[in-house]
């Protein structure tokens, strides 16, 4: 990943002013490196056309606290501002664990080896993990498909976005690029929003059966899904599974945030269809599409920790703003896409949110942050409300994928 960063930033001022420091526990102080992250990926994505730094203010940090000013989310600690993620201390180090899909507390008991009282689970995980090593309740927590990871593990790690050539291709400015974007919450939808802010033609497919979670928050999903179509297959059905292939082997640039074994299972090989149909192809994953990592799931909040990317306060983390790995991939991933683009080839994307996170949480810190934090503060416009499938009918026609 090329360093976007700025150099000449008030880092203090611009995280005091975004939202990001009231986010964030009073005792941490500035993380210097995301922010200068943040201000420079916004600024070269700004000369494509994107915008960011009017729409979110203060030099496009505010994109770190839209979530949490549109949710009203509370500030951050030990437990992340959503509060499904939390940092644990285990016998020798520690980790962020992320409880937020009700399977996941359903998989407690076969993860601490006992039962789950009527009280809070937190105060039973707690307990039961703080003898426990921290590679061995990530190990575990993995297996059972849980978003565990231990913190800092990656932050020494050597490539944050790595890039595979797959073959030749003119350059294409992004205002010709047709985006498929089949990634969900905020990574994935926060990157194709940008590139159709830059000028490129987005639909967005979901599965009829399972559409993105964050339609559940609608005024957060307009604003990521307001410049683009919808399409919706059911992900169960052989024929919708044939349409969906047809109609990503027909646009130029491909976004989603599966598994590489989800993917099989829709019969889809990425490097396979890179090779002949979208020029780019982008996979968002909590720790990479390596196969010693394929298999783990991670959330913004505990793959953030996994890079290293939290404060510290009498040497215990602290999570830096909310789910913060999701936004500064987003921005990432749109700046590689628009940068691949114009540079011509084919190319599979491989952008895991730790390996971001890592990129951007850096050694130093200031040690104080400002006295004068600003809340978190909305987008100052919202899109237009995106109805599930409204244009499936419309795009399998004109893109000659038989709907019958």
């Amino acid at each position: 990943m090329p360093d976007w960063s700025a150099s000449d930033v008030d880092t203090a001022q611009v995280w005091a002013a975004c939202g990001g420091q009231w986010l964030t526990d009073p005792g941490v102080g500035v993380p210097v490196d995301l922010v200068n992250g943040v201000a420079g990926t916004v600024t070269w994505l700004d000369r494509a056309g994107a915008g960011l730094g009017e729409l979110f203010g203060n030099l496009g940090a505010g994109v770190l606290s839209e979530r949490a000013a549109t949710l009203q989310l509370r500030g951050s600690g030990r437990v992340s501002c959503g509060g499904a993620s939390r940092l644990i201390r285990c016998s020798d180090g520690w980790i962020a664990l992320s409880l937020a899909r009700p399977e996941d507390f359903a998989a407690l008991p076969a993860l601490l080896g006992s039962g789950v009282g009527e009280g809070d689970a937190w105060e039973t995980v707690e307990a039961s993990l703080a003898s426990a090593t921290a590679a061995a309740a990530v190990e575990r927590a993995g297996l059972l498909g849980l978003a565990c990871a231990g913190v800092g593990e990656r932050a020494q790690q050597a490539s944050t976005i790595r890039v595979e050539s797959l073959g030749a291709a003119k350059p294409t400015p992004v205002t010709n690029l047709v985006v498929a974007n089949l990634g969900s919450l905020w990574a994935g939808p926060l990157a194709a929003d940008v590139l159709a802010r830059c000028g490129a033609r987005l639909i967005t497919i979901e599965s009829t059966s399972r559409s993105d979670g964050a339609r559940a928050w609608p005024q957060f999903f307009d604003g990521l899904h307001g410049r683009c179509e919808s399409v919706a297959l059911d992900f169960t059905d052989e024929g919708d599974r044939h349409r969906l292939a047809a109609l990503l082997q027909r646009v130029d640039v491909v976004i989603e945030g599966s598994r590489p074994r989800a993917l099989a299972q829709l019969g889809i090989d990425a490097r396979a269809m890179t090779c002949s149909g979208p020029r780019i192809w982008v996979s968002i994953t909590g720790h990479g599409r390596d196969d010693a990592h394929a298999f783990r799931i991670g959330f913004g909040d505990d793959a953030a920790a996994a890079g290293g990317l939290v404060g510290w306060v009498n040497d215990e983390p602290r999570f830096v703003a909310d789910a913060v790995a999701d936004p500064i991939t987003g921005l990432a991933t749109a700046a590689t896409v628009v940068q691949l683009a114009a540079s011509g080839g084919r190319w599979l994307v491989d952008a895991p949110l730790a390996g971001v996170a890592a990129a951007h949480a850096g050694a130093t810190k200031t040690p104080h942050a400002r006295t004068d934090s600003s809340p978190p503060q909305r987008r100052r416009e919202w899109g237009r409300t995106l109805p599930l499938g409204h244009d499936t009918d419309a795009v399998l026609a004109e893109f000659d994928v038989s709907n019958s």
